[in-house]
């Protein structure tokens, strides 16, 4: 047993010497091609071989070294490589998997990058154009439907309101009404007739971001259409709306017959009712003509008219501190003569102060105005300065009254009646 397991040991320690005697063989090279050229020289190399060992401290037999020998002819311990194949390309891969996996790792780290980058750079504001795009084009769509709805209810509210202040204005304004009634008429079935075309064409939908670049020309297209017919609807829809606002202006004018009639009534004094019959016949021309301003303006003159017919007041000189009783003033052009003024105000029977419309013989000017300048002789006003000189105050202060049915006051110094406005 002790032999047995002793001779694997002996054989194994053979086989190390020899695989070192092929190694110094190989670094013996010139050596090994010298002596291996004959076998008949194989003898000497042994014995050198052994020299060599000798040399060194070691003690080889020379089976070990033939043995040595021998191998080094056959190649025994000579590397060959293996045949190119896929087993040895697999096996060749897996022994330097370490160094290609980190390749791989940063060939796929680098990849990622750039896919992450072409993601956020270029992929990702592409997609949000296209999505706001396509909310762009769908919420044009939707205001335009609603847009739409809105205008029909309104042009159908106009119809109704049309037909109410047909119902409301007076007879003595049927053709200007006549008139506007069919402006409006026209207008609302254009606004109408639009609406209609724009309900034909159909409407934009179904726009998604993946379709949005590729749908919009024909969808602009479509929106910019569709919102012509709005436009034009609109427009026709304000021109009736204006035509059905006249005519609700025309009821104002529904009591014209009965101002001219109350200022007809009042009037006293000559010339009045001739002034009274021009004012109503210019409202009149005005309103049969359309222009409503030129009928408004005349219609308030009436009624101013009728209101100064009813009113009843004195002319008094201003008498009070700080305020002139009277100026004088060059007239326009010159630089001797003179302009004398009292100031002087208007007062009711009940002590209110009035403001009434004043025609400046300056300027030509009308003012409202509380006080005025009454032009006077220069004698008259020499008595009023006298007077407010004596002790401050005017006690002779009423130069005139305007009675009821009356539009010219009667005065009781000597004036031409001319005003103004500012001193």
């Amino acid at each position: 047993m002790a032999e047995e397991q002793q001779s694997p040991e002996i054989g194994f320690s053979e086989v190390m010497l020899a695989m070192d005697v092929v190694d110094t063989l190989r670094h013996e090279r010139s050596l090994v091609e010298r002596e291996l050229q004959s076998e008949d020289r194989e003898g000497e190399l042994i014995v050198k071989l052994r020299k060599i060992y000798a040399d060194q401290g070691l003690k080889v037999s020379d089976e070990v070294i033939a043995q040595g020998v021998r191998a080094m002819r056959e190649e025994r311990f000579t590397y060959q490589p293996p045949k190119a194949g896929l087993k040895t390309t697999l096996a060749r891969i897996y022994v330097n998997r370490g160094r290609w996996a980190k390749r791989t790792a940063i060939l796929f780290l680098s990849l990622a990058a750039l896919w992450i980058g072409y993601r956020y750079l270029v992929v990702m504001p592409a997609e949000r154009d296209r999505a706001r795009l396509a909310s762009e084009l769908n919420n044009q769509a939707v205001e335009q439907q609603e847009q739409a709805k809105a205008l029909q209810g309104r042009i159908t509210a106009a119809n109704s309101e049309l037909k109410t202040a047909l119902q409301a204005v007076p007879q003595s304004v049927t053709a200007p009404v006549n008139r506007l009634a069919d402006q409006a008429r026209q207008a609302l079935a254009s606004a109408t007739r639009q609406l209609e075309a724009f309900e034909k064409l159909a409407p934009v939908e179904n726009i998604e971001a993946d379709n949005a670049e590729a749908r919009s020309a024909v969808a602009r297209k479509r929106l910019d259409e569709r919102k012509g017919h709005l436009d034009r609807a609109q427009n026709d829809l304000a021109s009736g709306q204006a035509a059905v606002e006249s005519i609700r202006e025309l009821k104002g004018f529904q009591d014209l017959d009965l101002l001219r009639a109350d200022a007809l009534k009042e009037a006293r004094e000559r010339g009045i009712p001739a002034k009274i019959e021009a004012l109503y016949n210019s409202a009149i021309s005005a309103l049969q003509a359309g222009d409503l301003e030129t009928a408004r303006t005349a219609q308030q003159a009436l009624a101013f008219t009728r209101d100064m017919l009813r009113q009843e007041y004195t002319l008094q000189i201003v008498s009070r501190p700080g305020t002139p009783s009277g100026v004088w003033r060059y007239p326009v052009g010159s630089q001797t003569a003179r302009n004398y003024y009292l100031i002087v105000e208007a007062v009711t029977p009940s002590g209110q102060r009035l403001k009434l419309p004043i025609t400046s013989e300056e300027d030509g000017k009308v003012r409202v105005a509380s006080e005025w300048g009454l032009r006077v002789d220069q004698q008259v006003y020499e008595q009023v300065r006298r007077d407010k000189v004596d002790d401050g105050i005017v006690n002779r202060k009423i130069v005139g009254a305007k009675k009821r049915g009356y539009l010219t006051p009667e005065y009781g110094v000597s004036t031409t009646g001319a005003t103004i406005t500012e001193w």
